[in-house]
């Protein structure tokens, strides 16, 4: 059992842009398959850039504001209580255009070993 007090957590740059702050819940390693799962705050005309993952899907929980993500040249738009899965492979990049923050929860799954 482990218990993280997620609200004493320091805030870091997430990997595509340091700019943009997470809380890691859980790093990689702590459970099996799982690449992370934690949170971060897209302030606004924060972005990441387009990438892929070769060995994993990601899945987000939007909590607060309205975010663009693009999957393969196709443009979703979410809003609060959406939760958006991306797949091993899909090109991604993510935006927040709109005049408030916007926040999330999401985690990594293993794809490959």
């Amino acid at each position: 059992m482990k218990l993280t007090q997620t609200k004493i957590l320091p805030e870091v740059g997430v990997s595509h842009n340091t700019d943009i702050k997470k809380k890691v819940f859980i790093e990689k390693g702590s459970v099996p398959h799982l690449m992370m799962f934690g949170s971060a705050t897209f302030l606004p005309g924060q972005s990441v850039e387009t990438h892929k993952h070769d060995s994993m899907n990601e899945i987000f929980y939007i909590e607060t504001g309205k975010a663009d993500f693009i999957i393969n040249d196709k443009k979703i738009t979410v809003v609060p209580g959406d939760c958006i899965t991306i797949e091993q492979g899909e090109f991604h990049s993510m935006s927040n255009p709109y005049t408030v923050k916007t926040t999330w929860i999401y985690f990594g799954i293993a794809t490959k070993e």
